[in-house]
């Protein structure tokens, strides 16, 4: 018998008891019970990569039988971990013993082979040795790298399996019992279970011939991002398929972006389309408030989309009633005022399930269950400075709970990597384990912060040390410095208010928009409010597709790739022309608008254009104006400013300027037209091009130029008319 991500729970002897035959288990949970796992005399068993836990007396027992145990954790036994008793045989490796009596307990002579497994809390007490076993085989605080799980070959088996749910012949009760394994969401699986509980008194009640209650199976998750929403709906569609109540179970899910269109009919389609591919399963509509905008439309006034869609999918409710299951979530203030919106809504959706944020303690254990499945290991101070770090964290409505463990996760292995690679070789030990530092909290404290503050002012000096834009460079430092007073207010426990990092650029070209962008992103590294810093740009042609929902993955994957630094959308005023109403730029704000929401504290997003054009796109979309609320404008440089741009260009290219020189290049920059088209900084380029040209030609003529005839730039070269070129 074979069984995968499986899950056990005993009350009684044993969870699992295997009496005869042979059985494989891969990646399962198997947990209480007098011991856990039993093999007799007549049985056999392969466990690989799972979890044992809570036995009220020894973890596993053989008795006579064969065990192979690989990479597997046993943990909380009275007892002993794992104890061979006489005429058994097999192998333990890679294993972990946790907050047992004693670890490994071999008492047969039949041989029983142990290799590169750890015991930690608790008592140990060092196995019988037998035939060729060495006491240095068996590694007390180490860790094996794990290696790739051997395949099984079912074979028939006695198996019984004691507990609620499970064993194979009720697919309820082990859903269930998948949804119980799920780290916290103590509410929502109480609420799972009296909703199932609730099908099954139906079923009853009809097989009597009673009558059934009229119930509603649609629901609210609401709540912040993070927290085990889709996960949770995927499986109650599963288990609605397990009580024939859903034929099939499947989960189809869906945003804004795939229900509205944007011109009128065509939203209509779209939902009916969706909602179709539902059909037998669930429908799951993630941020489903933005259906119903609160400002009256995505273009800012008017008719919204939206609301056509949502009466679409009220009449397919209705008229599928039984076909399909229809799950709408998102934040719970915002997913309380989308009921309110329309009467047919809040009939409909009668159940509301509430997903708790992840308590430090919930984050760790994530954290835990992602090192298990990679195959790493965190040691104890590292548990502890992890805890440290959740706790640290600012808990807003946009908090991103298990995405933010993810992120904690790969980041640590992405150091741990780092750290590794400066030595030429490592043990598997080190390949295995997360230290303290992986967290990017070195011992020394203040010495990361000094060379942090370091970073900072050097960042900050650069930017300072740009030409003109001197308005620029204040606000930036501003807007730096209160971000730095809301971290350090938030790591003293003190309130701190809500700073939206996304900006506006507005100005002519050639202001240095994209620098000082980079210099922002930067900043932020530097400061830990992002983890990367690094710029992304993009215009118009990478967001906007050529068909209906080609802008929305344009726009997904272009955000992608901003995640951890910044997305620098260069004319962002071209997503939202304002003689095109069915232009697909609006679906790529609408698409922007949720992802800033949705990875608040992932990506920051700078639009850049023109001033007048900035503002109308701003006034385009109410959920643009709340999200980019601080505005930077880059004014044209100077005369003065241009000649010393020019400058500069010149001397790294290895050319000088006369005094006279710059007296002419002032003029000709001092006469240049300010108009829309002025180049600012390109425009001090392309005259550095042609001046360098200029001098070029004339020292054509020249008999045998000394190296300071190359390097000089004289007034015959700059260009006569005071004009651009």
């Amino acid at each position: 018998m074979s069984l995968s991500d499986f899950r056990a729970e005993g009350g009684g002897q044993a969870a699992i008891a295997v009496e005869g035959g042979r059985l494989s288990a891969q990646n399962s949970h198997i947990r209480g019970g007098v011991n856990a796992l039993v093999v007799e005399a007549a049985g056999s068993a392969t466990v690989t990569g799972s979890d044992i836990a809570l036995a009220m007396n020894d973890g596993v027992v053989v008795r006579g039988g064969k065990l192979e145990l690989l990479r597997t954790r046993v943990a909380d036994a009275s007892g002993a971990a794992v104890r061979f008793g006489a005429g058994s045989t097999g192998r333990v490796e890679g294993c972990e013993f946790i907050n047992s009596a004693e670890g490994l307990a071999v008492e047969s002579d039949r041989g029983v082979s142990h290799t590169g497994n750890t015991t930690s809390g608790g008592g140990f007490k060092p196995p019988k040795l037998t035939g060729v076993q060495k006491a240095e085989d068996f590694a007390v605080n180490a860790l094996i790298p794990t290696i790739q799980a051997a395949s099984v070959v079912p074979e028939g088996a006695a198996v019984s399996v004691v507990g609620g749910g499970g064993d194979g012949t009720d697919p309820v009760g082990s859903l269930l019992s998948e949804l119980e394994g799920l780290v916290g969401l103590a509410g929502v699986k109480r609420e799972v279970a009296t909703l199932v509980g609730l099908h099954r008194v139906s079923q009853r009640r009809a097989e009597a011939g009673l009558p059934v209650p009229p119930m509603s199976r649609h629901m609210v998750f609401a709540g912040a991002p993070g927290t085990g929403k889709t996960t949770v709906a995927r499986l109650y569609g599963r288990i609605l398929a397990g009580l024939g109540v859903l034929p099939g179970g499947q989960l189809v899910e869906a945003s804004r972006a795939d229900l509205v269109a944007e011109h009128i009919g065509g939203t209509a389609v779209k939902t009916t389309e969706k909602f179709t591919s539902a059909i037998g399963g669930v429908l799951f509509i993630d941020e489903a408030y933005t259906l119903s905008p609160v400002d009256g439309g995505a273009g800012g006034g008017g008719h919204d989309f939206g609301r056509e869609a949502i009466d679409t999918l009220v009449k397919l409710m209705e008229d599928h009633r039984d076909a399909v299951v229809v799950i709408v979530a998102g934040y719970s203030p915002q997913m309380r005022a989308f009921l309110e919106s329309n009467p047919g809504l809040s009939s409909r959706f009668a159940k509301t399930i509430e997903f708790e944020s992840y308590s430090t303690p919930e984050l760790v254990t994530i954290v835990e269950s992602l090192c298990r499945k990679h195959h790493y290991a965190l040691e104890y101070d590292t548990r502890a400075a992890l805890g440290e770090l959740f706790d640290g964290m600012p808990r807003t409505a946009s908090f991103g709970n298990a995405r933010v463990a993810r992120q904690v996760f790969e980041e640590m292995i992405g150091r741990q990597a780092f750290r590794l690679a400066q030595s030429a070789t490592s043990s598997g030990v080190e390949l295995a384990q997360l230290l303290p530092e992986d967290l990017g909290a070195p011992a020394d404290g203040g010495a990361e912060e000094a060379a942090r503050n370091g970073e900072v002012d050097r960042l900050l000096a650069k930017l300072h040390g740009m030409i003109g834009l001197s308005e620029v460079k204040r606000e930036v430092s501003e807007l730096i410095d209160l971000l730095e007073n809301v971290r350090a207010r938030l790591r003293a426990g003190l309130p701190a208010p809500s700073v939206s990092r996304h900006l506006v650029f507005s100005g002519p070209p050639g202001t240095g928009k994209t620098t000082v962008a980079r210099l922002y992103g930067q900043l932020l590294a530097a400061l830990g409010a992002l983890p990367r810093g690094q710029l992304v740009e993009v215009a118009r042609p990478d967001l906007v597709g050529e068909y209906i929902g080609h802008t929305a993955q344009r726009t997904k994957e272009a955000f992608e790739r901003a995640r951890g630094g910044v997305l620098f959308i260069d004319e962002a005023y071209t997503l939202a022309p304002p003689d095109a109403r069915q232009d697909f730029g609006r679906e790529a704000i609408d698409t922007l608008v949720k992802l800033m929401e949705d990875h608040r504290d992932e990506v920051v997003v700078i639009a850049a254009g023109y001033e007048e054009e900035m503002a109308a796109f701003l006034a385009a979309n109410a959920g643009l104006q709340s999200r980019f609320t601080r505005r930077i404008h880059f004014a044209n440089y100077a005369a003065d400013e241009l000649v010393a741009i020019f400058e500069g260009l010149a001397r790294q290219a290895g050319y000088e300027c006369r005094g006279d020189t710059l007296v002419a290049l002032r003029a000709l920059f001092e006469a240049a037209p300010r108009d829309r088209t002025f180049g600012n900084g390109r425009y001090a380029r392309q005259v550095l091009d042609e001046v360098v040209t200029r001098q070029a030609g004339r020292l054509r003529t020249a008999t045998a130029p000394t190296v300071d005839d190359l390097r000089a730039l004289l007034i015959e070269d700059i260009p006569l008319a005071a004009t651009r070129l």
